[in-house]
């Protein structure tokens, strides 16, 4: 066997028991934490060039318009100061939950869509799948 099978076989037997780790802390993690960890984290490292910036130093006032009682919700759940920051992160996470799904368009494009039984098949190993019905 050459070095380079070798070196091929290391790097399979790895990426199994990468895999395995990976099943298994999903099996223990609730599902909308791994959501949460996989949004935060794949974008910002995957889909944006590294020249592009989500937040950088300097902020710029902005002027939103809401609906009354969820403006006055937010105020009362974050205190006088931490308005800005709450819907900072909000617009923040769906930015990120966007460029997420134009990821999985263009894995879709390129490879195809995921078959329905591997979809399934994946709902089933999550921990809450029976609460989802």
């Amino acid at each position: 066997m050459s070095a380079s099978d070798r070196k091929s076989d290391r790097a399979a037997g790895a990426l199994s028991a990468l895999e395995e780790a990976l099943r298994q802390a999903l099996a223990a993690a609730p599902r909308d934490q791994v959501v949460r960890c996989v949004t935060t984290v794949l974008p910002a490292e995957v889909v944006l060039d590294r020249s592009a910036r989500l937040h950088e130093s300097k902020v710029r006032k902005v002027s939103v318009s809401m609906p009354e009682e969820l403006a006055d919700a937010v105020r009362a759940r974050t205190g006088a100061g931490g308005f800005s920051r709450y819907v900072t992160e909000a617009v923040s996470r769906e930015f990120q939950h966007d460029l997420l799904g134009e990821l999985l368009d263009e894995l879709d494009a390129e490879y195809g869509p995921v078959p329905e039984e591997l979809v399934q098949q994946a709902r089933r190993e999550w921990p809450d799948y029976e609460d989802q019905s």
